[in-house]
């Protein structure tokens, strides 16, 4: 059923995950997709000693100072920025957070890259944490949340039903979205494909996002539309029928830094 695949499927990849949460882009022509593909990358957070998540939000703050003004507020202008903070998973004690940042296409994306090498070696030493692994992924929102937040956010590592591809799947999971919107739904939807960083033996197809604008209301989805109407609609059906699987949650709280 459509409440159990969403039930088993929300992502991260080892990860890593969300996405820039902040990228929620509406606006598009008729004959365009609604969401197109972006880039994103998850930098896994291990604290150094003595520091701690008061330290990161900290500097985080005053990367935000430095990523918002003059020549660097020009180069980030797109960029957006949110930490994931641990809830509920496995394995929690090998990271602490982990730090999401989005750009709207691969240029933009890896000029920022560049930039921050070149010029924000100051900004990169004074960090409280070091980086174990980092993912470049690219994502694809499905659906958003109604007031275009991100508070809480479940990751699930998935694979596609046989013989089924990418877009063939999300063509499907926008189509049930968008009739789960028409029924109360307030959740927003992304899938994510893990590129270079991805932990060796990583076996998925792609790493799917399921958040809302906060805890409290991921558990009145629910009540109001998960426990109730997910499976009734056709579109769910549809999306049973392309079969799959999901695995591997795992669930954060999203502090945002950049939008």
């Amino acid at each position: 059923t459509i409440f159990l695949w969403e039930r088993k499927m929300r992502i991260i990849i080892t990860l890593g995950l969300f996405l820039s949460f902040g990228v929620f882009a509406d606006g598009h022509d008729a004959d365009e997709p609604k969401y197109k593909p972006n880039k994103a990358e998850y930098y896994v957070n291990v604290f150094k000693d003595g520091k701690d998540m008061d330290d990161l939000m900290k500097w985080s703050m005053k990367w935000k100072k430095w990523a918002s003004e003059g020549e660097p507020g020009e180069v980030f202008k797109n960029y957006t920025a949110a930490i994931l903070v641990p809830y509920y998973g496995h394995s929690l004690n090998t990271f602490d957070a982990i730090w999401v940042g989005g750009s709207p296409d691969p240029e933009e994306h890896y000029v920022g890259n560049e930039y921050w090498m070149k010029n924000g070696t100051k900004l990169y030493n004074e960090l409280p944490v070091t980086f174990p692994q980092v993912i470049d992924t690219w994502q694809r929102t499905v659906s958003e949340t109604p007031d275009g937040s991100a508070g809480y956010v479940v990751y699930s590592d998935c694979k596609l039903g046989e013989g089924v591809t990418n877009e063939q799947f999300y063509d499907a999971y926008f189509a049930y979205a968008e009739a789960a919107k028409a029924n109360g739904d307030v959740a927003g939807r992304k899938m994510i494909w893990p590129q270079t960083g991805v932990e060796p033996g990583w076996d998925f197809d792609f790493v799917q996002a399921v958040f809302t604008s906060s805890i409290g209301e991921y558990g009145k989805n629910w009540t109001n539309f998960w426990s109730e109407k997910a499976d009734t609609l056709p579109e769910a059906e549809a999306m049973a029928a392309l079969g799959g699987s999901c695995t591997n949650e795992r669930s954060f709280s999203i502090v945002p830094v950049k939008s």
